[in-house]
């Protein structure tokens, strides 16, 4: 039986420095629901929020091409973090770090998610 891959997936704000990772990913192509009526800066990600980010077609898109790879470079290194940026990071690299969570669960890779600057 082959070792179980871990990872962490993290998401952060490009505004408040870049953390320590193996591997980044710039979300902020993602329409940002910060300037949004319904959301603003300070507020936590919610099922509604994360509808609105999910919604896009583009972030779909871009989260089925990333999956599979992430799969891929588990199998190479056990201990791998993988950083997912926008603007705050309160909202759009959430999102995205969570779904990808989802995935890769039913991958069957374990993962730990750290939300770096949304202090939920």
């Amino acid at each position: 039986m082959k070792d179980q891959a871990r990872v962490v997936l993290m998401s952060f704000g490009f505004k408040y420095g870049m953390p320590n990772a193996n591997y980044y990913f710039d979300v902020g192509f993602i329409k940002n629901p910060a300037r949004e009526k319904r959301w603003n800066f300070f507020s936590n990600t919610s099922r509604d929020l994360e509808e609105f980010v999910l919604a896009q077609p583009r972030v779909n898109e871009f989260i089925d091409k990333v999956e599979p790879l992430l799969i891929f470079l588990s199998t190479i290194d056990q201990d791998q973090v993988f950083a997912f940026g926008c603007s705050a990071g309160r909202h759009r690299s959430p999102v995205v770090v969570e779904e990808l969570k989802r995935r890769l669960e039913k991958a069957g890779i374990e993962s730990a998610v750290f939300h770096r600057d949304n202090n939920a």
